[in-house]
């Protein structure tokens, strides 16, 4: 299966429960020339939008979400994050994540609970928000599927910031966040793949192991 039709089907099937929206061809072109496409669109119940990314790698599916997985990481390369640290391991492939993000005020220090599962050939990371300084709530997801030797990476998050959330940030800036963080993972994966091989068959080995011991 082609990279654009298995895209398509995960697409089609978040699609029809109301998650994301569909992939042009527009938005396959751009996301072949190796450009970031984002979208947005309202959620019934939440102040803000739904923010969805989309750009591909020239590494592969296992290889972005090994560097991602790489939680105590994280904080290296995301932009704007100043800690990420791993505080409990509620199942092999379910975490409890503390994470804080420098904004205008006080840093938001929220903490989320991550599962991270095999989708087909790809790799799928969802969280929720379980405590946070600003937030009310927070959704989000990492879906990486194959494109050929590489892969196309999707991040989607959706967020109600609260009242005091909602005086540092914006819909525009969420973009904007989520757009960078997209791009820094391909980056920081194709970068290790690189330069750092034995690095990143180390971090393989562990989120196989996640695989493994979820089944």
């Amino acid at each position: 299966m082609s990279w654009r039709a298995a895209l398509a089907v995960a697409v089609l099937s978040a699609a029809l429960a109301g998650a994301v929206p569909a992939v042009s061809d527009d938005d396959a072109r751009r996301i072949d020339r190796g450009e970031t496409v984002l979208h947005q669109r309202p959620v019934e119940g939440f102040p803000w939008p739904e923010v969805v990314t989309y750009r591909r790698s020239t590494a592969s599916p296992t290889a972005v979400m090994a560097v991602w997985a790489d939680i105590d990481a994280q904080a290296s390369w995301v932009p704007e994050l100043v800690a990420s640290r791993v505080v409990a391991r509620e199942t092999a492939n379910v975490f409890r994540v503390l994470y804080e993000y420098e904004v205008a005020g006080p840093n938001e220090r929220y903490t989320s609970v991550i599962t991270i599962t095999r989708d087909g050939d790809g790799w799928h990371a969802r969280w929720t928000l379980v405590t946070a300084r600003y937030m009310r709530r927070l959704e989000g997801a990492l879906r990486v599927l194959p494109r050929g030797d590489g892969s196309v990476v999707s991040f989607r998050s959706l967020v109600d910031p609260g009242m005091l959330g909602a005086t540092f940030g914006t819909p525009e800036s969420v973009g904007r966040s989520l757009a960078a963080t997209t791009e820094a993972l391909t980056a920081r994966a194709e970068r290790l793949v690189t330069s750092e091989p034995r690095r990143v068959t180390e971090l393989v080995e562990q989120l196989n192991g996640l695989a493994r011991a979820d089944r």
